[in-house]
C-alpha cells in the first residue's frame, strides 16, 4: 500500500466499491455482510475491536505513518502504510456458493485466510521488527490487520475472496519496547510460503467436509493450487471474466504486482444487479455451457464419495517427494540456493488434502536430507540457505570444462587486422564510434583463440553492439556463428541486435545437438546470451559439446546474475581464475548524462552514499522545506 493507495482501499475495501454490496453476500450463505473488521494482537493493544470505523482506519493507514487512534500520538514515521493481501481461493470454491453449498464455501475460505495470516503472524512475532542501525531482527507482539470478505469480481462473476490490510506497525517485544515500522521485506520473502500454508488448510477443510479435491497447476504449470473435484474446469472458467481480462493484458504467468497494476488499469464500471438477477445469471451461464447446477452438485457429491481421506504421507512417498524436489530438474535446483519458505512452496502441492502438520514434516525431511547442503556466507541471504548437492556437482563439472576451454589457444580466432576491419565496419554501420570497452572486448574475443570468453555488463552497457562486431569478424573469416539463450525473446534479440541469423533457444539447440540435427565443429562460434538465466545442467551440456568439437563459446551475462554456490564453482570459477577471458563492459551507453552514469556505477557497486555524493556535488538534489 503506497501513500496514494489509502483512499483507494478506503473506498474499495471499507466501502465495498468492488463488490455488489448488500446483495451477493446475502446470497452466499447465512452470514450475510462481512464489513472490514480489526484483527491481530496489535489491534488489541491499541483498543481496536470489531468493525473498522473510518477515523480509526485513517489513523492506522494514514499518510506518513500510523498514529494512536485515541491520543493522536504518532507511532511510526513511514511512507508505506502497510500491505494488502487478497486471499482468493480457487475459482471452483466460489462455484460451491452457486450450486447451493455456500456455507461450506465460507468455511473453506475461512481456513485459507486464517492459516495464511497465522503463518505471517508467527514469523512477525519471531523477527518482524528491526532495531538500530544494523536493522537487527527483533521479536514483536504480532500483526495488526483489518479484513473483509467480498463475494464477486468486478465483472460480476462469483469470486469469493478476502482483503487483508496489514498495517506497517508492530509493537516491539524486546527490552526497549515501543512501536516501530515492520520488516515488510520479511513479509514479502514469506508471502508464497504463507499462501501454501493457507491452501493446505483450505484443502484439508474441504476434504473433511466431504469434498474431493484435485491438483491444478494452471496453464503455466506453476500455479500450485487445487480445485474442488466434480466441478468441470469449463464451468468455473466460464465464470472467470475478470481474470481473463487481466490475462489479456499481462499474461497468465505475470507477477502479483503486475496483475494488480493491470487490474486497476482495466477496471470497468461496476455493475449493480439485484441479487436475484445475479443468481439467475450465474446459473443460466452454467447451463449455457452444459453444466446445470443440479448436475454439478451431483458430480461434486460423487467425487466426494470416491475421495480417500489420508491422515499421513507414507514413508516411501515422502522419500520420493524429497528426491524429486532436490533433483537437478526439481524446483529447488532452479535458483541454485533455497531457504525454508522455498521448500514449503515446492512440496505443498503434493500434500493437499493431508493434515497441515504434514507440511512441516515434509519440509523437515527435505532440509535434513544429505542431498540438501547447508551454506554459509551467501551474499544477500536473509534466511538460512541450502543448495541441492546436484547443483554443486554441476558447478564442479562446469568449472572443470571452463578450465580446459579457457587455457587452450586453438579455438576459432580472427587475424588481428581483419578484426580491426570488422570493428571499423561496425562503427560505420552504427554511424558512430564504439566505446573503448566495447572495442577492447570485441578485439580480444576475436583474436584470443581461447575456447571460452565471458562478456559481462549490466543492461545498456553495449554487450549486443560489441557482439555485432564479433559476429562480423568471425563470419568474415569463414566461421559459422550460432546464437542461443534460455528465453526465446533473448534469442530473438541476438538475431535482431547482433545480426546472428542462426539464433534459437538453448533447449532447441541442445535438442538438435542430441539428435544430430546440428554438429558443432572447430569452425563454429556459439554465443550464449543471458547466461545468468541458464540452468547449470544445460550450461554443462553446451560446454561439453563445445569442448568436444573444438569450437568457441562466448558467454554473455550480467555479473550480478553469474554468481555460483560453491567456492569458485561454475561461472564463478571463470570470473575468479581466468580474468583474461573475462571482458567487462561497465559504462552504460544508454545513459548519456555523465553524472547519471557515474552514480549508476556506484549504485551497482553497492555504494549508495557515493552515488548520493555524485548527485549532491553536481547540484542534482533538491530538499523540500519540510524535510
Amino acid at each position: 500500500m503506497g501513500a496514494d493507495s489509502v483512499n483507494y482501499h478506503e473506498h474499495t475495501v471499507r466501502d465495498r466499491a468492488d463488490d455488489h454490496a448488500g446483495m451477493a453476500l446475502d446470497y452466499y450463505g447465512e452470514r450475510g455482510e462481512t464489513p472490514l473488521a480489526w484483527g491481530g494482537s496489535g489491534a488489541t493493544a491499541l483498543g481496536l475491536r470489531g468493525e473498522v470505523a473510518i477515523d480509526d482506519y485513517r489513523a492506522i493507514f494514514g499518510v506518513g505513518g500510523a498514529v494512536d487512534p485515541r491520543s493522536g500520538e504518532r507511532l511510526v514515521n513511514s511512507r508505506r502504510p502497510g500491505i494488502e493481501l487478497v486471499v482468493s481461493p480457487h475459482k471452483s470454491v466460489a462455484e460451491l456458493g452457486v450450486i447451493g453449498r455456500a456455507d461450506d464455501m465460507h468455511r473453506i475460505v475461512d481456513a485459507e485466510r486464517d492459516a495464511t495470516i497465522a503463518y505471517l503472524d508467527r514469523i512477525t512475532r519471531e523477527r518482524g521488527g528491526r532495531r538500530g542501525r544494523e536493522q537487527v531482527a527483533t521479536p514483536t507482539s504480532g500483526l495488526l490487520y483489518a479484513t473483509s470478505r467480498h463475494a464477486t469480481s468486478r465483472a460480476g462473476d462469483p469470486q469469493v475472496h478476502d482483503h487483508v490490510l496489514i498495517a506497517n506497525l508492530v509493537k516491539m517485544h524486546d527490552e526497549v519496547g515501543g512501536w516501530k515500522a515492520a520488516d515488510t521485506a520479511l513479509w514479502r520473502d514469506h508471502l508464497h510460503a504463507a499462501t501454501a500454508y493457507g491452501r493446505m488448510a483450505a484443502a484439508r477443510t474441504a476434504v473433511e467436509l466431504g469434498y474431493g479435491i484435485e491438483r491444478d497447476d494452471g496453464p503455466s504449470g506453476r500455479l500450485g493450487s487445487w480445485a474442488i473435484a466434480g466441478i468441470a474446469p469449463e464451468a468455473w472458467r466460464h465464470h472467470a471474466t475478470r481474470s481473463a481480462q487481466i490475462d489479456e493484458v499481462v499474461g497468465p504467468d505475470a507477477s502479483y504486482r503486475s496483475r494488480n497494476v493491470a487490474a486497476r488499469a482495466t477496471r470497468d464500471p461496476k455493475t449493480h444487479e439485484a441479487v436475484e438477477d445475479l443468481v439467475v445469471r450465474w446459473r443460466e451461464e452454467l447451463a449455457e455451457v452444459g453444466y446445470e447446477p443440479e448436475y454439478l452438485l451431483a458430480e461434486v457429491e460423487r467425487a466426494g464419495l470416491e475421495y480417500t481421506l489420508r491422515p499421513r504421507m507414507a514413508r516411501d512417498e515422502l522419500g520420493d517427494l524429497t528426491a524429486r524436489v532436490l533433483d537437478v530438474e526439481g524446483p529447488l535446483a532452479r535458483d541454485k540456493v533455497f531457504s525454508r519458505p522455498d521448500v514449503v512452496v515446492a512440496v505443498a502441492p503434493d500434500l493437499y488434502g493431508l493434515a497441515p502438520s504434514e507440511l512441516d514434516r515434509a519440509v523437515a525431511q527435505v532440509l535434513g536430507d544429505e542431498r540438501a547442503i547447508p551454506l554459509i556466507g551467501i551474499d544477500g541471504a536473509r534466511e538460512r540457505v541450502w543448495a541441492p548437492a546436484c547443483v554443486l556437482e554441476a558447478e564442479v563439472e562446469i568449472a572443470s570444462l571452463a578450465q580446459t576451454l579457457a587455457t587452450g589457444a586453438h579455438a576459432p580466432r580472427v587475424e588481428r587486422t581483419r578484426a580491426q576491419l570488422a570493428l571499423e565496419e561496425t562503427e560505420h554501420d552504427l554511424g558512430g564510434p564504439l566505446t573503448g570497452g566495447q572495442r577492447a572486448a570485441a578485439l580480444e574475443v576475436m583474436t584470443s583463440g581461447r575456447g571460452i570468453e565471458l562478456v559481462v555488463g549490466v543492461a545498456g552497457s553495449g554487450k549486443t553492439t560489441a557482439l555485432a562486431a564479433v559476429r562480423a569478424g568471425f563470419e568474415a573469416d569463414g566461421y559459422d556463428v550460432v546464437g542461443t539463450a534460455t528465453s526465446g525473446q533473448a534469442a530473438k534479440g541476438l538475431g535482431l541486435g547482433a545480426g546472428i541469423d542462426d539464433s534459437r533457444t538453448l533447449a532447441s539447440l541442445l535438442w538438435r545437438l542430441d539428435h544430430g540435427r546440428i554438429c558443432l565443429s572447430d569452425h563454429h562460434v556459439v554465443v550464449l546470451d543471458e547466461a545468468g538465466m541458464t540452468a547449470d545442467a544445460d550450461l554443462g551440456r553446451l560446454l561439453t559439446a563445445t569442448e568436444a568439437a573444438g569450437a568457441k563459446v562466448i558467454v554473455v551475462g550480467d555479473d550480478r546474475q553469474l554468481s555460483s554456490v560453491g567456492p569458485g564453482g561454475g561461472m564463478g570459477a571463470l570470473l575468479a581464475r581466468h580474468p583474461d577471458a573475462v571482458h567487462y563492459l561497465t559504462e552504460n551507453v544508454r545513459q548519456h548524462d555523465l553524472d547519471e552514469r557515474l552514480a549508476l556505477a556506484e549504485l551497482r557497486a553497492g555504494d549508495v552514499s557515493r552515488a548520493v555524493e555524485w548527485y549532491a556535488s553536481h547540484e542534482r538534489i533538491w530538499v523540500s522545506p519540510s524535510r
